[in-house]
């Protein structure tokens, strides 16, 4: 195993890390039954919304995948040439901005709730 290889799966693994802790004391907050804001208006008002389970967890869920579809495109690379240092560049750029994405929507998606007064203390 080479450095570059360790180091993009490192970084996937704090991504989904953080994704995943800050869904899991989202979901300590969320009352059960209650349907969690997915998408928002230009005015930032919620317009689709589904349970908490299946919305705490799409973007990290998704997050895997990709993850998942770029280890296996990243076996396939040599050591150390432009193709690995590349994709490692890719890996990294995706796993923060997975982990940037997850965290903004919980953000708003937690204050929207929180003004509906969804929320536990």
């Amino acid at each position: 195993m080479d450095v570059l290889r360790l180091a993009g799966d490192a970084l996937w693994i704090i991504s989904l890390s953080i994704m995943t802790s800050a869904s899991r004391a989202a979901w300590k907050r969320i009352e059960p039954g209650t349907m969690v804001p997915l998408q928002f208006a230009n005015d930032g008002r919620p317009t689709r919304r589904t349970k908490r389970g299946l919305a705490l967890s799409l973007i990290p869920g998704a997050a895997f995948v990709v993850g998942i579809l770029l280890v296996a495109s990243n076996r396939r690379t040599a050591g150390w040439g432009d193709e690995a240092l590349v994709l490692f560049g890719v890996r990294a750029t995706a796993a923060a901005l997975f982990a940037v994405a997850h965290l903004r929507w919980l953000s708003a998606a937690l204050a929207a709730l929180d003004r509906e007064g969804a929320l536990k203390p």
